[in-house]
């Protein structure tokens, strides 16, 4: 049974098969586990990639750079985690009001790798 206050089991859907482009899957993988946001940040503060939103922006700049200068720096409603894609240094930022378990953020990490090895 799901605790309140915890995100829930994550849909049965795929992130990347029958999904037209990048930012659909990222607004995929948000639905999947029922997340408010998701944004892809590089080291620098800068978006790379986004469900949409208007925290975006925003988002980049503060915790692309936070998470960079104190990887276990922890922010009520935002789970962050980072990870090299062909080279580059890239910062998840998931926005949720829901506890989010390890397994959970590592399953967000996962499926993230998974839309950037399609599309980018």
């Amino acid at each position: 049974m799901q605790r309140p206050g915890v995100l829930p089991r994550p849909k049965e859907v795929s992130v990347v098969d029958g999904i037209a482009d990048v930012t659909e899957s990222f607004r995929a993988l948000v639905d999947k586990y029922s997340l408010d946001q998701f944004t892809l940040a590089t080291a620098d503060g800068l978006v790379f990639a986004s469900s949409g939103g208007e925290s975006a922006q925003t988002d980049a700049a503060c915790y692309g750079e936070l998470f960079t200068n104190d990887p276990l720096a922890e922010t009520p409603g935002v789970v962050l985690f980072g990870f090299t894609h062909k080279g580059s240094d890239l910062v998840g930022i998931v926005r949720t009001n829901l506890e989010t378990t390890e397994e959970i953020a590592q399953m967000i990490e996962k499926d993230t790798k998974d839309i950037l090895n399609k599309w980018i």
